[in-house]
């Protein structure tokens, strides 16, 4: 059979979205080898990241260079002309939606929390990302919490909403003493201990409850404890650095910046806890990357993070900032409660597999296949 693939953020270096798109074109090239597939790239760096493709891969980068042209001509002609049995739309739908495409709801924070988003990118993904839900004949969910919204919310049968969740990356593991000290300490000057938030500045991440609660908790640390931050600033940077100037922690909050992959187990094995207090999320890929690595979680108590974190983090009210500071002061001085919290962080994270992930879309496309 052949299967076509549509990329949207393999190769900009735009987060979970590109992990989620690589690692799974990476797993269905190890499991895979009868059918042929035709991977579809928004940017031109996305096969390169990718990594080299066996025989039955072939990638392709869509001109021009335009997503507006892509997703509206470029992509539906390729497309017709190639005939595919099945597609898979990672991010976004084109807009001459072809038969028998799966299409992965990036996060239904946009359903749920359009205010969450600026204007011109909420009109924009409310409109391809309900395109997609609408027209799609199986939509992909990264967690059993999307696939019930879907199904409560957009009224979308359950024999279209297929789960297939995230993986880990096999680079986050538990680190030796020297590999966090040479990104920690040597690459990044961070001396002291440290709570490590890894994720896009914006709303929907809660980055300025996250200072809030922090600037409340050093009130009464006497560790020197820092606040590292790892991620794209986003639209929402100037907002969180007033609040850090607020709050007077200018000395206390490192902003590294968005950390080359490699950097990032270090960053996580180095912390005291990833301090992840999200008010939506539709997998949570910081989650199981910090579990992965023995690193204790602290995060909320909705959407999908329950599910995927299971007994193995401290949950809280996002909306209170009394909660998050006071969950960062117990695991701050309860070593006990983090030991526990590593062990069943790295027996949770077993369950994460890309190899899985690819597997079960692989399901996916053959269900469509089969389709008349």
């Amino acid at each position: 059979m052949k299967f076509a693939l549509f990329l949207g953020n393999a190769g900009k270096n735009s987060g979970g979205m590109e992990v989620y798109e690589m690692e799974l074109v990476r797993g269905l090239m190890k499991i895979d080898q009868r059918n042929d597939y035709h991977v579809y790239c928004m940017f031109p760096g996305g096969p390169a990241k990718i990594g080299p493709a066996p025989p039955n891969f072939t990638y392709h980068v869509l001109q021009p260079q335009s997503q507006v042209m892509s997703i509206a001509m470029t992509l539906p002609l390729a497309l017709r002309w190639l005939r595919p049995d099945a597609v898979h739309s990672t991010f976004v739908p084109p807009l001459f939606v072809p038969p028998r495409m799966a299409y992965t709801l990036p996060c239904s924070a946009v359903f749920e929390h359009p205010q969450m988003y600026p204007f011109a990118i909420r009109m924009r993904l409310l409109a391809l990302c309900g395109l997609g839900v609408q027209k799609a004949g199986a939509v992909v969910c990264v967690s059993q919490h999307v696939r019930e919204y879907l199904m409560e919310n957009k009224g979308v049968p359950a024999d279209r909403l297929p789960v297939t969740p995230l993986g880990v990356n096999r680079g986050f593991r538990p680190q030796s003493s020297a590999e966090i000290d040479a990104v920690v300490k040597n690459k990044y000057g961070i001396h002291s201990p440290y709570y490590l938030y890894s994720g896009r500045w914006e709303a929907r991440k809660n980055v300025v409850r996250l200072v809030e609660a922090f600037g409340q908790f050093k009130r009464e640390d006497r560790t020197g404890m820092k606040l590292v931050m790892t991620g794209e600033r986003n639209w929402l940077g100037e907002v969180v650095d007033a609040k850090i100037r607020e709050h007077g922690l200018e000395q206390d909050v490192i902003d590294v910046g968005k950390s080359p992959l490699g950097d990032l187990p270090p960053l996580y094995a180095g912390a005291t806890a990833l301090v992840f207090p999200s008010l939506w999320e539709s997998f949570g890929l910081p989650l199981v990357e910090a579990m992965k690595c023995g690193t204790p979680v602290i995060s909320s108590n909705l959407s999908c993070i329950p599910e995927v974190a299971g007994d193995a983090a401290v949950l809280v009210n996002p909306y209170e900032t009394e909660e998050i500071a006071a969950a960062m002061h117990r695991v701050s001085v309860d070593a006990p409660l983090r030991s526990r919290m590593q062990a069943a962080g790295l027996k949770r994270a077993e369950r994460y597999d890309w190899n899985i992930t690819a597997a079960k879309t692989l399901e996916v496309y053959e269900r469509l296949a089969s389709r008349s």
